[in-house]
């Protein structure tokens, strides 16, 4: 841009030399002082306007830096919440295991069932037949089983009202008398159809789980030991387990096999 300033002076001053020179008295010095005059001013004002764009230049480099830096940050804020997750995961299963190894020594496992006590085991048969269809109780082992099409929406870790409503009461249940003896384990179940809607992977990601059947089914016995939490159980009496689609009681090849086996189990033992 100066040296075209600096040419557009030169040449001006040169038409108007060769104008004076070639056709004397056409341009009066007047008209040549204005025409300089005017020349210096153009001068001026692409200096300035040269000034401007090098202004606007060195904000634009100043915001790339810093949109840069801002981009590191965020990136280094993403690594690091993703370490989080994997130190809480790391420490959620290391206190499963622990729970579990428990549980084998003191009761050998939650299958085993029994011991429930008769004002227990009779309260929970109750609660059964005022939420049809919802849960079966079995005493002898000390199991119930939630239907989790009834429970839960597809894809879903949220417990539904009438499914949170009956567990909120089960553990009133769980809170009275030799109940509170008991320990409860929770364990999720799924059927064999993978995992693809971008909600529920995107809801297992954001809680720290494998976005397949088996983070589905812990997440879901987790939802359901925080209302039995929330309704008065202790967390410390609670074990929670997810399975996915490994312990199959239906046929996966059928539709009502597969909504056998999308379950959430609650199996009660005697504790010490």
């Amino acid at each position: 841009m100066r040296r075209f300033s600096a040419a557009l002076g030169l040449t001006l001053a040169g038409v108007l030399l060769l104008t004076s020179l070639g056709s004397v008295g056409c341009v009066g010095q007047d008209q040549y002082d204005a025409l300089m005059m005017k020349n210096r001013s153009q001068e001026q004002i692409i200096q300035e306007k040269e000034k401007d764009i090098a202004t606007l230049n060195e904000r634009v480099n100043a915001l790339t830096a810093r949109g840069t830096d801002a981009q590191k940050m965020l990136d280094d804020k993403m690594r690091e919440l993703e370490d989080v997750k994997a130190e809480r995961e790391k420490i959620h299963k290391a206190f499963q295991d622990l729970r579990d190894a428990y549980l084998k020594l003191v009761q050998g496992g939650p299958a085993q069932g029994g011991g429930i006590p008769a004002e227990t085991a009779l309260a929970i048969e109750k609660l059964a037949n005022d939420y049809p269809g919802l849960f079966t109780f079995d005493r002898a082992t000390g199991q119930l089983r939630f239907n989790s099409d009834i429970t839960f929406d597809s894809g879903s870790n949220v417990v539904k009202a009438n499914a949170k409503a009956a567990l909120t009461k089960l553990a009133e249940i769980l809170s009275l008398g030799d109940a509170v003896k008991l320990v409860v384990t929770v364990v999720g179940h799924t059927d064999s159809d993978p995992v693809k809607k971008a909600g529920t992977v995107a809801l297992l990601k954001g809680l720290g789980k494998s976005p397949n059947n088996m983070g589905l089914s812990e997440a879901r016995a987790e939802s359901v030991a925080e209302v039995l939490t929330a309704g008065g159980v202790a967390a410390t009496r609670i074990v929670t387990q997810g399975k996915g689609e490994s312990a199959p009681i239906g046929d996966n090849k059928t539709a009502t096999g597969k909504a056998q086996n999308r379950r959430v189990e609650i199996f009660l033992t005697m504790g010490s």
